[in-house]
């Protein structure tokens, strides 16, 4: 209820005008209040139930109360206060909702913290007005206009600022005036914050989950084959044999022209992968491990290269297509190379189908269409990491893409010219089964060597890895494997012999040991293929040559069938094979041709990187243990068992970082800082308020409140006399009619100049 200015005025008016004793009495007996009555005998007032001059007893509780007051003022203040250390400490930011409710979150926040500061404020409005009201009876005598208005201006924030205009244009308690104006505006504001102390704003949130992932290189613990009698990884791989036949058939799928992802795999590197990708939509990401494998190659210093004639006979070749197309006279040749490995030496051999015409460059291995060879050879310690290949060009001028490979500064390094001289055949082929001589005046074939020499190495890290996708997000280098600068200085071997990755690598490119053939080699060949085990092309299957032991192991130690890796190499550097002409001879596509050295190191760690891949997560490296660790015995003999074992993916672990947009719960700083400002302002007011002034003699206070039942209680006759006397038409004139003072004596509120008379 709101009590107008000049309220206590017109109330005290208006009793005056009825006087009503029997409601008056009625008021005083329903209060409890004190029955006063005046004794004209001896002209004194008498307060029923006290003795003269007696004042009644303090209101109990009235203590309690103000301490109440202090203390919930001090506690809007501690919450903004604890409100301020959690925004300053950010801890309202570890709390996330859902992006689809985060609006509702706020709205609700919002309206939960409003509704906390609209309760303090009730309780503290409906306590303060009680007690600032009552409080200016206990310091009378008080001009009865500041009564009115320090009654009056309790009543709310709009009976304040009225109260605050009248005491402009008449100022009688200006400063109760603005004190209150000042306390229930600086309420109104804390109202007003309390509703936007809170924003849920879209956030981009990491959340961490660890996962399981397929590792990506093989692992060398499980290249230990059960019953090896092998406690742990030993020092070296000596007593390992490495059958790569399946895992580098993936090999092939390099030439292929197609846009196959590989998860785990990516040019030269190896990564692991999430064992379950994630949702597309999860935004997720994951650090993993890595393996880069790098390539450096390099001329053969003090090579010695040579060709010599086979003692099979030569025979003669034509493709059976292309009608009145001449015979092609081929021979075979055994290249062989020596040259030292540290403190090995080194010896290593091919056989080569040397044809008689200028084109002999693309016939060495027909229907194959490989330029680059890599010899067979024996494994000793040391020699894991390193590999010998050799690439074949015509002298004179390109032949099916064949050139030479060049570095960084178009160098075409150490040549050697020594592969094939010369060949003068001097008998009509098949006339005779005396080997063929050299320089008897058979057409010749001039033929240019390359041959080079190349290590592996490994390097490790750690990457970003799409969690959706298994691709990484940062890709390798454009070397891809290949040195920084490739040029054809000396090739510097790395004799490391230890139990690393890059140990293996020997056995996986080597012929008969880890590269596979582009066909079967059987020895006897139901179609024109090149064969290992006459020299030269099996045409006439009727005629079978018979070959013992040690013959048949001369053989497949010196040459093999051409294989997938030397089709990639060759493919990759010289050209794809657009055609063939009517002679059988390849046409290669000039543009995708990249014959350089670094083009070949990259091409190695790429292949390297596929063969690693396809063993680490497929089941299709098999490694052997050569000591046999058992033997039986049958009826023909004893057999030694080897234990082996088929390479198995191994699971690690990693943190998926999963981003994804949240409404994250903040503070409104503005609003934050407002609200402590004013809290602060509000508790130094209530203080001021409740210690000092009128409501410091509380105790003194004749009446429990100052409602308009308290007042009607008072008699209050000689004060509405004195008032009856001016027009209460004007709220200006009743203030100054009012502005003199009064008090409550005996229960009686009477001017002052009565009491002094």
């Amino acid at each position: 209820m709101t009590l107008p200015p000049g309220y206590l005025l017109s109330t005290l008016h208006f009793f005056w005008t009825i006087r009503d004793t029997d409601t008056l009495d009625r008021l005083c007996s329903d209060f409890g209040a004190a029955r006063y009555s005046t004794n004209a005998k001896t002209d004194t007032t008498v307060i029923s139930g006290l003795g003269p001059g007696q004042r009644p007893s303090p209101y109990p509780g009235r203590v309690h109360a103000s301490s109440l007051l202090m203390a919930l003022h001090v506690v809007v203040f501690a919450l903004y206060v604890g409100l301020c250390i959690v925004w300053a400490m950010g801890l309202e930011q570890r709390i996330l909702v859902a992006f689809t409710s985060a609006s509702h979150v706020q709205t609700w926040i919002n309206l939960i913290s409003h509704l906390i500061m609209l309760l303090l404020s009730i309780v503290l409005v409906a306590l303060m007005q009680s007690h600032a009201t009552r409080s200016p009876f206990a310091n009378l005598p008080q001009p009865l206009t500041s009564l009115s208005d320090k009654i009056s201006s309790w009543s709310g924030l709009g009976s304040a600022l009225l109260n605050l205009y009248h005491n402009l244009s008449f100022p009688t308690t200006l400063g109760n005036a603005i004190l209150s104006t000042t306390y229930f505006a600086t309420l109104s504001g804390l109202g007003i914050s309390s509703s936007f102390l809170f924003t849920v704003p879209a956030a981009n949130e990491t959340i961490s989950h660890n996962v399981t992932t397929l590792i990506g290189s093989p692992s060398v613990l499980g290249m230990i084959p059960p019953g090896s009698n092998v406690s742990g990884i030993p020092s070296d791989f000596t007593n390992l044999t490495f059958n790569w036949y399946r895992s580098g058939m993936g090999v092939g799928v390099l030439n292929s022209v197609n846009t196959t992802v590989f998860p785990g795999l990516v040019a030269n590197r190896v990564y692991d992968t999430l064992l379950e990708p994630w949702p597309a939509s999860s935004n997720a990401t994951a650090t993993v491990g890595f393996t880069d494998f790098n390539v450096k190659c390099g001329s053969v210093p003090g090579l010695n290269a040579s060709a010599s004639y086979s003692r099979a006979q030569n025979s003669q070749f034509s493709d059976g297509l292309s009608p009145g197309t001449a015979a092609d006279d081929r021979y075979p040749a055994l290249l062989s190379m020596h040259y030292n490995l540290g403190p090995y030496a080194m010896s290593v051999y091919d056989v080569l189908s040397v044809s008689s015409s200028e084109r002999a460059v693309s016939r060495l291995w027909q229907p194959a269409d490989i330029l680059l060879r890599i010899p067979d050879s024996s494994v000793v310690p040391g020699l894991g990491r390193n590999i010998i290949m050799y690439n074949i060009y015509n002298e004179t001028g390109e032949v099916s893409g064949s050139q030479p490979i060049r570095d960084v500064q178009n160098a075409t390094g150490s040549s050697e010219s020594t592969l094939v001289q010369s060949l003068h055949i001097s008998e009509e082929p098949g006339s005779s089964s005396a080997p063929p001589q050299v320089g008897e005046g058979a057409p010749t074939a001039s033929l240019m060597i390359q041959t080079i020499g190349c290590s592996l190495s490994t390097s490790t890290g750690f990457a970003s890895l799409d969690a959706a996708t298994n691709q990484l997000l940062d890709l390798p280098g454009a070397a891809m494997g290949a040195a920084s600068h490739s040029n054809w200085s000396d090739w510097q071997p790395d004799l490391t012999n230890s139990n690393a990755l890059e140990d293996t690598w020997a056995t996986m490119l080597l012929p008969n040991k880890g590269s596979i053939g582009l066909w079967d080699g059987q020895p006897v060949q139901p179609s024109p293929l090149w064969s290992c085990l006459s020299y030269q092309y099996d045409w006439d299957t009727a005629n079978i040559s018979t070959f013992n032991t040690v013959d048949l192991a001369r053989i497949y130690s010196t040459c093999h069938v051409p294989t997938v890796v030397e089709d990639y190499l060759t493919t990759r550097l010289f050209g794809a094979v657009a055609s063939r002409d009517e002679q059988g001879d390849a046409v290669r596509v000039s543009s995708s041709a990249d014959a350089t050295l670094s083009a070949l190191e990259s091409a190695l760690a790429g292949l390297t990187a596929m063969t690693m891949w396809s063993a680490a997560r497929t089941n299709t490296l098999m490694v052997t243990y050569a000591p046999a660790t058992r033997r039986l015995s049958n009826a023909t003999g004893e057999i030694a068992l080897l234990p082996s074992t088929i390479l198995a993916p191994f699971n690690g672990s990693t943190q998926v970082v999963e981003r994804v947009l949240v409404g994250r719960i903040t503070f409104n700083v503005p609003a934050l800082l407002v609200g402590t400002i004013l809290a602060a302002i509000l508790a130094i007011l209530g203080v001021y308020i409740l210690a000092s002034g009128d409501a410091a003699r509380m105790r003194d206070a004749p009446i429990n409140d100052a409602g308009l039942l308290s007042l009607m209680a008072l008699d209050n006759s000689a004060v509405a006399e004195r008032l009856s006397l001016s027009s209460l038409d004007s709220v200006k004139v009743r203030r100054r009619a009012g502005a003199s003072l009064v008090e409550i004596v005996d229960g009686r509120l009477v001017p002052v100049e009565k009491t002094t008379s």
